[in-house]
């Protein structure tokens, strides 16, 4: 019983030193990172000549069109709920895994994944808060 709760303590300290050795990780800049990322692959369809779904991801209009914003499609969930990507209709649509429509972005005749890297990034950045 002694040697379980030794080796129970031990687990737990080797935690406390891990979470204390990795530091999180900075949070992505919206203009440096996730707006290049809408410019790339998001801009064609949603942007200021062509806004499907009533969204402009173009600069200087994505961040305050997603950010607290209802979604077209299904206005009880927000756009980007800072802090949650789970709650997120962005994040939803990106993972492919939205109540409504098809994942995004559209390809020629079918949805595509962004890279991992694209979609880590816009996590990070929903789960630090969606700063602008």
């Amino acid at each position: 019983m002694h040697r379980a709760k030794a080796a129970l303590a031990a687990v737990f300290a080797s935690f406390l030193l891990g979470v204390a050795l990795w530091p999180d990780a900075p949070v992505p800049s919206f203009r440096d990172k996730i707006q290049p990322i809408l410019d790339r692959e998001c801009v064609e369809c949603h942007g200021p000549k062509r806004a499907k779904a009533r969204l402009d991801l173009s600069a200087g209009r994505a961040h305050s069109n997603l950010v607290g914003v209802p979604s077209s499609e299904r206005p009880e969930i927000l756009r980007v709920k800072p802090g949650d990507p789970e709650a997120s209709y962005l994040w939803l649509k990106l993972d492919h895994r939205a109540p409504e429509g098809s994942g995004m972005p559209k390809g020629l005749f079918l949805s595509r994944r962004l890279s991992r890297e694209d979609l880590d990034l816009i996590r990070l950045w929903i789960q630090a808060g969606a700063p602008h």
